[in-house]
C-alpha cells in the first residue's frame, strides 16, 4: 500500500469523528441565525454559591458559538440540553482559557476539565450530563465549586 494511501486511511476515523461531532453540535452544519444567548440565569449551588447573570446556550447555533472569539469569559456560559448524554467540548477559536463543569440530571457537578485556548483537544463528560458550565479558568475554585456540589436552583429570564 502506498504511503499516501496509508496516511489517508489512518486519518479517516479521526476525520469522521470530528465531522460527526461538529455536525451534532452545530446542527448538521447549520448555525442558526440567532447564535447569541437569549436567556440568562442565576444559578444557586449547594453551600449557597450563587452565579448571577449566566447566559444560556440551548440551540445548536448558540452551542456552536459558545464563548468563541471573546477576550473575556464574563459570567461564563451554561449549556443546557433536555436529556442527559455524554458531552464533548473543545476550544477552537476560543481565545481564553476556560474550565467546563459537567452537571448530571439530578444537579450534581460531577467533573471539571481545564481547557486550553484555541485547541481541538476533546474534553468528554465522564457520565451523561444535562448541563455544562463554562467559566474562566480558576473561577470554579475561587467560588468553591467542586465535584459533588449540587445545582439546587436556576432562575432564568429572557435576555
Amino acid at each position: 500500500m502506498s504511503t499516501a494511501r496509508t496516511v489517508i486511511l489512518s486519518a479517516l476515523p479521526g476525520l469522521i469523528l470530528g465531522g460527526f461531532a461538529l455536525s451534532v453540535l452545530a446542527g448538521a452544519g447549520e448555525i442558526q441565525p440567532a447564535a447569541n444567548p437569549t436567556e440568562r440565569c442565576t444559578l444557586t449551588f449547594s453551600d449557597n454559591i450563587v452565579l448571577a447573570d449566566v447566559p444560556v446556550a440551548r440551540t445548536p447555533g448558540q452551542m456552536a458559538q459558545g464563548l468563541m472569539f471573546r477576550k473575556d469569559a464574563g459570567s461564563g456560559m451554561l449549556f443546557s440540553w433536555p436529556e442527559a448524554k455524554q458531552r464533548v467540548f473543545w476550544m477552537r477559536n476560543t481565545l481564553i482559557p476556560l474550565s467546563v463543569g459537567f452537571i448530571s440530571a439530578d444537579g450534581t457537578l460531577f467533573g471539571i476539565e481545564d481547557m486550553s485556548p484555541d485547541t481541538d483537544d476533546y474534553h468528554y463528560s465522564a457520565e451523561p450530563a444535562t448541563d455544562a458550565l463554562e467559566l474562566a479558568q480558576g473561577v470554579f475554585a475561587r467560588k468553591g465549586l467542586r465535584p459533588g456540589a449540587r445545582l439546587l436552583r436556576r432562575e432564568c429570564r429572557p435576555d
